[in-house]
């Protein structure tokens, strides 16, 4: 199930999205978004979003190329943003490619295999 809310602000729209946004969900908000008079500025916001499938990044990527800018703030609708390289709204362009800059470097990281490992009292060292 998906929640899609519609917000008019004087210099710009909001739409907020709550739920799953995939397959036919998905295909609904591009119609919505494609079939009408686009706004001069639409922010989503992706805060309450729980899952999001390969159509739903599709969509998603889709409102990156026509100039949407997204809000983010939970842990799993941030790093859907930082996976598809969203636009952040307030953020920076440069900050965002520091963003990923910076989950490349994580996603690096990890225990050196060389590392002296002395096993602990019952464990076995494999």
């Amino acid at each position: 199930m998906l929640r899609m809310e519609f917000y008019e602000f004087p210099d710009y729209m909001k739409m907020r999205m709550e739920g799953r946004f995939v397959r036919d969900f998905a295909e609904h908000a591009r119609t919505l978004i494609g079939d009408s008079k686009p706004p001069s500025r639409l922010i989503v916001d992706l805060s309450e979003v729980t899952f999001v499938d390969a159509v739903g990044e599709e969509v998603l990527l889709w409102f990156k190329e026509i100039g949407v800018t997204f809000t983010a703030d939970s842990a799993y609708s941030h790093d859907v943003c930082d996976r598809l390289q969203l636009p952040i709204e307030g953020e920076r362009p440069d900050l965002q490619h520091r963003r990923s800059d910076t989950r490349k470097r994580v996603e690096g990281c990890g225990l050196n295999k060389q590392q002296n490992h002395t096993p602990f009292q019952g464990e076995t060292q494999l």
